[in-house]
């Protein structure tokens, strides 16, 4: 063995502060015999003795009483990092790593994870924004906010909330080019398209719309919007104040949009640290249309 083997570290620990084979098994609820046999295989790998043996009494030998000392701290390290995980499961404290699409991370997160922090000043945050999927597990995140699952079925992905969302252009632009009444017309015009999203789901059927501007980013599809450039489909989040400044308007308004969906996608279910369930459960809160955290 390369490592010395904790666990007999640990017996050998209780054997020293116990005083007999006896109360040490007793401690240890294992068999007398079996601490006498771990004791040897340790003194076997250390090649030393560690204990003198009497009838009636455990000597430390000069050897014995070093290896206690690192035992003993062993032990309490060991016992310390016991406590501080216990108080992590049970207190909203500790740093979570979060990734979400720009739009949602400007808009809707900055000022929500600002109410967090003042509530539950015992948390610190990193909010990494990125319309691009990323890699939950290789990247250190403890959540992701997303529009749509990720691909890799090992992760925990569910529906949170939705918005709804708009086709909108702007008053310059359809005085330019006229306002669609169908989809036939809406080929026609030049429309604003985000990468993730080249399908609209538009009407009873994915509409396919001509995309001679494409970006990864909403808020830059958004500025393309207002200055006149095209067509966009964006969330009620980003566009709702420009609908009702009149800077954008709606297109085709009849049109049966789905909502822009939420989710919350995170490694496992298991053993949620309290800082992230109580910043899930704080989000979902805010989330139009939240469903409630179970």
């Amino acid at each position: 063995m390369n490592n010395q083997p904790l666990d007999l570290m640990g017996l050998f620990a209780v054997l020293v502060e116990q005083g007999s084979f006896t109360a040490a098994a007793e401690q240890l609820g294992m068999p007398k015999s079996s601490v006498s046999q771990k004791l040897a295989r340790l003194e076997a790998h250390l090649g030393v003795r560690l204990l003198q043996r009497t009838t009636r009494r455990l000597h430390l030998t000069p050897q014995g009483e070093a290896y206690y000392q690192h035992c003993r701290v062993i032990r309490e390290r060991a016992s310390q990092a016991a406590r501080e995980m216990s108080l992590l499961q049970e207190t909203a404290i500790g740093r979570l790593r979060i990734t979400a699409p720009e739009a949602t991370g400007i808009l809707l997160l900055g000022g929500w994870l600002a109410g967090f922090q003042q509530a539950y000043p015992g948390v610190s945050i990193e909010l990494v924004l990125s319309d691009e999927q990323r890699d939950l597990i290789g990247e250190g995140f403890d959540l992701a906010m997303r529009a749509a699952p990720l691909k890799d079925s090992s992760l925990i992905c569910r529906k949170v909330g939705s918005v709804a969302r708009h086709l909108v252009a702007a008053p310059a632009y359809l005085a330019r080019r006229g306002e669609p009444h169908t989809l036939a017309e809406l080929s026609q015009h030049e429309c604003l398209v985000h990468h993730s999203l080249p399908l609209w789901p538009l009407a009873e059927r994915p509409f396919m719309p001509p995309s001679r501007t494409q970006s990864n980013s909403l808020l830059a599809l958004h500025q393309m919007a207002l200055g006149g450039a095209g067509i966009a489909l964006l969330p009620h989040h980003l566009c709702g104040d420009a609908l009702q400044a009149g800077t954008l308007c709606r297109v085709l308004p009849q049109l049966a949009i789905p909502d822009n969906p939420f989710y919350f996608v995170y490694p496992s279910r298991e053993y949620l640290a309290p800082a992230l369930v109580a910043l899930m459960e704080w989000v979902q809160q805010r989330l139009p249309f939240a469903r409630p955290y179970s």
